[in-house]
């Protein structure tokens, strides 16, 4: 035996809050599959458990179809529990308290304040939201005083869409109109999306902006997914 030799384990999280049919497309299970497949192969030692919590009602039938892929000791670490009650019991059962972040049932530091810490430079907060256009659709952010707001949004919708910036509270305000935004690249799984710097010139605080997405693709058609990425400086 190696005295030398540490064995490593891992305890996963995946929380599904928000999570909606939109977001579980073909190429979403596409890369679930191909993730599931490398870590059946190449880790099935390293994780001790995977919990999925805040599962909706409708995963349950996707979490059957996901289990096909998977090799059955891998699937049999795997539990799924949509109750907050139940499953911070069980975290607090394979995580040490001090260990577990605080918005999970623990005392350690908060999964917010950790991804704060690994900001750019100059940032103070970042709100990303994935907005699902079928004709419209819009994401909030509020700017303190003293700060400023920066927006880039991300896409792999080969549909546009036109992107406008406004003062939520004051309509006539607005910081960036007519902002045309679609996928320019390629389409294989190792093709980045498309990024659309919306505001040229930072939106300076206190405001409460919004950014409105409109598709200029036709009626009964969905425009797709389209992340909108704030920085408040």
């Amino acid at each position: 035996a190696n005295p030398d030799f540490v064995n490593f384990q891992c305890v996963t999280v995946i929380d599904l809050e928000h999570l909606s049919t939109s977001q579980l497309n073909q190429r979403a299970l596409s890369i679930l599959k191909t993730q599931t497949a490398i870590d059946s192969v190449c880790f099935p030692e390293t994780m001790n458990k995977t919990l999925v919590i805040n599962a909706p009602r409708f995963f349950s039938l996707t979490w059957n179809i996901i289990k096909g892929w998977i090799d059955p000791r891998t699937a049999g670490k795997i539990e799924l529990i949509s109750n907050r009650k139940n499953w911070e019991a069980r975290l607090r059962e394979l995580v040490d308290v001090d260990q577990l972040p605080s918005d999970y049932g623990g005392k350690g530091m908060a999964t917010t304040a950790t991804l704060a810490s690994d900001v750019p430079k100059g940032v103070m907060k970042q709100k990303h939201e994935l907005v699902h256009v079928r004709t419209s659709g819009s994401s909030s952010v509020e700017v303190p005083a003293g700060g400023s707001l920066h927006v880039t949004v991300f896409t792999r919708s080969q549909t546009e869409v036109i992107i406008s910036v406004v003062d939520e509270t004051s309509k006539s305000k607005v910081y960036a109109e007519g902002v045309s935004v679609k996928h320019t690249g390629g389409s294989g799984d190792n093709d980045k999306p498309t990024s659309v710097v919306i505001t040229k010139e930072h939106i300076k605080g206190p405001v409460k902006a919004k950014i409105k997405i409109q598709s200029k693709g036709g009626r009964f058609s969905t425009a797709g997914n389209y992340m909108v990425a704030c920085n408040i400086y």
